[in-house]
């Protein structure tokens, strides 16, 4: 016999609503310390200084995770057509040397 039966849920009721994960709930604690007003001043002042010291680290390491990882578009200027596929595979080539 076995021991699931085709087609049928082994939790017909699933996750309760509401329950948080663990990666859930670490988030949230996460966003509770980062909210305060005293850390969001010394957050802001490291990225600053971040960003003046090692820009293209800055931009590798803290912008471009948050950016989709592809983005498309075309711009059409007059006879020209100008066309971003992809920070990620722009970058691909240079990313060894940013990441130090």
């Amino acid at each position: 016999m076995a021991l699931f039966e085709k087609g049928v849920s082994g939790n017909p009721a699933g996750r309760p609503k509401g329950l948080l994960t663990g990666r859930a709930k670490a988030l949230h604690a996460l966003d509770q310390v980062v909210s305060k007003e005293e850390n969001i001043e010394l957050i802001e002042g490291a990225l600053e200084k971040t960003l003046r010291e090692k820009p293209m680290w800055f931009f590798a390491n803290i912008i471009m995770p948050l950016l989709p990882k592809e983005t498309k578009g075309v711009l059409e200027t007059g006879d020209r057509v100008i066309e971003w596929k992809s920070l990620v595979s722009a970058a691909a080539d240079t990313s060894s040397s940013l990441v130090d």
